[in-house]
């Protein structure tokens, strides 16, 4: 079971709308990588589910602009790949 806690909704990302945590379990977290994404540069790192291995979204490693420091540490979960319709 996937515990978090969400901080901040956020608008459409890769695959819909996806969420801002500041906590998240039962995931690994991939190699860093620098990305340029639509709030400018970050160092991210994917995340996947640690049972079936899925790309869930990524955390947030390193923020370039100041504005974006608040994002340090935290993750983005795709919506669509943590919430299933009709269990």
């Amino acid at each position: 079971m996937l515990r978090c806690t969400m901080i901040l909704f956020l608008k459409l990302f890769r695959h819909g709308r996806a969420f801002l945590f500041s906590h998240a379990m039962n995931i690994t977290v991939g190699p860093k990588e620098d990305r340029h994404l639509m709030t400018g540069l970050h160092t991210v790192a994917d995340v996947h589910c640690v049972d079936c291995r899925e790309v869930l979204g990524w955390k947030y490693e390193r923020a370039y602009e100041a504005s974006q420091k608040y994002k340090e540490g935290k993750f983005i979960l795709e919506k669509s790949k943590i919430v299933r319709d009709n269990w």
